[in-house]
C-alpha cells in the first residue's frame, strides 16, 4: 500500500505552520521571563537562578507536550487517510512506542534552552534590547543563520546528535514530520500484514553513514515486528514479501 502523498504533504505542512507559531510563542515567553527576573547578563545561564530555571523548564515542558499533541493529531489523520478499520490508540502505541516522539521534542526543547542562553548573552554584549531580541527571533524564524544573533557563536560547539539541526525550528519540524511519516509506515505495515505478508526487509533510503540503520538493513524481519523509525531524518523504508522467511 503506497503512502498517501497528498495527505502526507498536507499534514506535514499543517504541522510546520502550527509548530512555527508555538516556537515563536515559547521563545518570546522565555525572553520575557528572563527580563522580568532581570537575569540577563553577558554570561547568562538559566541554572544560575533556580527559580527562573524551574519556570523555564515548565514552559519548555508545555511546549514539548503541545508539539507532541500536534504531531499525534496529524499522525491520526494519516492513519485515517490510510485505513478505515483500525483503532487509532493501538496505532499510536506503535508509532510512538516508549514516548519516543515526546522524548525527541524534549531534546529539541533543551537545545532551544541552550541556544537561547547564547542569544541572551550576545544580546547583552551587543546592547540589543529585549524588544529587539524578540523581533530578531521572529524575523529570522525560518532562516536563523542569517540573523545577527548567530555572529560569534562557535557552531562546532552546537552538536546535538544525528538528525538534530542547529536550526531549532527545523529540528522540531523534522521530528513532527517524522512522526507523521511513521504513522504512514505503520498503516502500511498493518495493511501488508492483513494482506498476508510474511516478512519485510529494511532498505536504506540514503547513503548517509549511519551505523544504526546499516545494522538493521537488508535483514529479513518477521511481519509481527512493526517497522520502526530509529532517529530523526531516517530515510529507511520496508520492502514486503509474501513467501516464507528465507
Amino acid at each position: 500500500m503506497p503512502i498517501p502523498n497528498e495527505a502526507l504533504i498536507r499534514e506535514a505542512a499543517s504541522f510546520k505552520r502550527d509548530a512555527s507559531k508555538e516556537f515563536d510563542r515559547v521563545v518570546k515567553a522565555l525572553i520575557d521571563l528572563v527580563w522580568a527576573a532581570n537575569a540577563q547578563s553577558a554570561d547568562f545561564l538559566f541554572e544560575s537562578d533556580p527559580a527562573l530555571d524551574a519556570e523555564a523548564n515548565a514552559l519548555l515542558r508545555d511546549f514539548s507536550d503541545t508539539l507532541a499533541s500536534l504531531a499525534k493529531k496529524r499522525a491520526e489523520e494519516i492513519i485515517r487517510a490510510s485505513l478505515d478499520y483500525y483503532d487509532f490508540g493501538e496505532d499510536w502505541s506503535h508509532v510512538d512506542e516508549g514516548d519516543e516522539v515526546v522524548y525527541r521534542f524534549d531534546m529539541a526543547g533543551s537545545h532551544l534552552k541552550e541556544l537561547l542562553e547564547i542569544w541572551i548573552a550576545l544580546a547583552v554584549l551587543n546592547e540589543i534590547s529585549k524588544g529587539e531580541l524578540r523581533v530578531l527571533v521572529s524575523r529570522y524564524l525560518n532562516n536563523p543563520y542569517a540573523s545577527p544573533l548567530w555572529r560569534g557563536i562557535p557552531l562546532d560547539s552546537l552538536r546535538w546528535g544525528r538528525g538534530y539541526s542547529r536550526n531549532i525550528l527545523e529540528q522540531i519540524t523534522v521530528i513532527g514530520q517524522g512522526a507523521i511519516i511513521g504513522a504512514a509506515r505503520h498503516a502500511e505495515w498493518i495493511e501488508e500484514r492483513r494482506k498476508g505478508a510474511k516478512y519485510y526487509i529494511r532498505r536504506r533510503g540514503s547513503n548517509y553513514n549511519c551505523d544504526e540503520c546499516q545494522d538493521m538493513a537488508n535483514v529479513p524481519i518477521p511481519i509481527e515486528t512493526p517497522f520502526e523509525i530509529p532517529h530523526p531524518r531516517c530515510c529507511c523504508y520496508p520492502e514486503y514479501f509474501y513467501g516464507g522467511m528465507p
